[in-house]
């Protein structure tokens, strides 16, 4: 997507003012009897274009700086409206269609403003949903939403309530009790602990909640202990 500062343009007056046939929202702009650039209709309202304006380089500019900038808001739109999206997520969509990097940043800031992208509220329902759906614990929460680029400062009051809220313990041991008849095939105790040990340390669990099960269920089925 090409930048504004890169276009050429030089100082004229508005000769013509036309709807685009493939998009009527959009205006061709003729300055000195030449196509100069295309425009959102909102944007003729808002700066007042007619024929015979004189239009300055940097009006122009800032005219075609704009546009960009709806065009991305019009975009990103179509891209939160599916379903929530991080700022990230948001900023990488733009940045892969081309955006000049002042373009993005804007839009970044006039979606959340209007409350469509909140890193905040989307790591809470993310870990809620993770947690009830998947039965995630923390680690693998914290680990997901950093890739999605969600920052710490969202990542950790979420699992802090998530924590506060969630009965950890009973989804660890729920994954180990299913877990533990394939892991009891393996007939040295020491490796049987660390399969399932490492088994709900990739589900989430930290090494405090971990080690109670393992050896309980180690313990319940001494059977199986050399």
């Amino acid at each position: 997507m090409s930048d504004a500062s890169e276009q050429p343009f030089a100082p004229g007056t508005i000769t013509r003012l036309v709807a685009q046939k493939k998009d009527p929202n959009r205006v061709s702009v003729h300055i000195d009897g030449a196509f100069a650039f295309g425009v959102h209709v909102d944007l003729v309202l808002r700066y007042e274009l007619a024929k015979g304006m004189s239009l300055d380089v940097k009006t122009q500019r800032q005219l075609v700086a704009d546009d960009q900038v709806l065009k991305a808001r019009a975009r990103a739109w179509e891209y939160v409206v599916k379903r929530r999206r991080t700022r990230t997520e948001v900023q990488r969509m733009l940045q892969r269609a081309d955006y000049a990097p002042d373009v993005v940043e804007r839009t970044l800031d006039y979606l959340e403003d209007k409350g469509e992208i909140d890193d905040v509220a989307y790591a809470a329902a993310y870990a809620n949903e993770r947690f009830r759906l998947k039965g995630h614990g923390p680690m693998r929460i914290r680990r997901d939403l950093k890739k999605k680029g969600v920052p710490a400062r969202a990542i950790e009051p979420a699992l802090d309530a998530l924590t506060a809220s969630a009965d950890l313990k009973a989804a660890a041991q729920a994954h180990a009790e299913k877990r533990w008849p394939r892991v009891a095939q393996e007939d040295d105790p020491r490796r049987r602990k660390k399969k399932l040990s490492d088994y709900l340390r990739r589900r989430g669990f930290s090494y405090d909640v971990i080690r109670p099960i393992v050896e309980a269920l180690e313990a319940e089925h001494p059977s199986h202990s050399v």
